[in-house]
């Protein structure tokens, strides 16, 4: 798994989220963690920020599962057929337990879920297996 660069380079994590409430709650635990944070209604507009903002430092993906005009799903098969971001991580935040949906995530290289409801030990726990050889800040959650 990659790990973030080093050498005050900004880290940024993008969020896909169709729900504002989620989003705002995504993006406020992840930067109490230290991280920049590009929130995206959804897929399609998260795929455009990757796409065009290559001078970012992009160092993982937060995406929903269901959502309008992209997709969760559509979304990760885009990031893995780019060779830009094929180790990329990416992460879905969902609610959906059908096994189909699940089945595709898994063949596609998602490197895991946080469950609905976002809380800050759900998102912490999740970002430090990601980035294991990482410190973060210590928060009450």
């Amino acid at each position: 798994m990659a790990e973030p660069t080093a050498g005050g380079l900004e880290e940024y994590i993008v969020v896909a989220e169709d729900s504002p409430p989620n989003r705002t709650i995504l993006a406020l635990l992840l930067k109490k963690i230290g991280f920049k944070v590009v929130e995206c209604e959804d897929g399609d507009i998260a795929w455009k920020f990757l796409d065009e903002n290559r001078d970012k430092n992009v160092v993982a993906v937060i995406s929903d599962l269901m959502m309008p005009n992209m997709d969760g799903l559509e979304f990760l098969r885009r990031v893995r057929n780019d060779g830009r971001f094929t180790d990329m991580p990416f992460v879905f935040v969902t609610a959906v337990s059908d096994k189909d949906y699940l089945f595709e995530a898994k063949s596609l290289k998602v490197h895991g879920y946080i469950l609905k409801p976002v809380t800050f030990r759900r998102v912490s726990e999740k970002i430090q297996q990601l980035f294991p050889r990482k410190k973060f800040p210590q928060l009450a959650g």
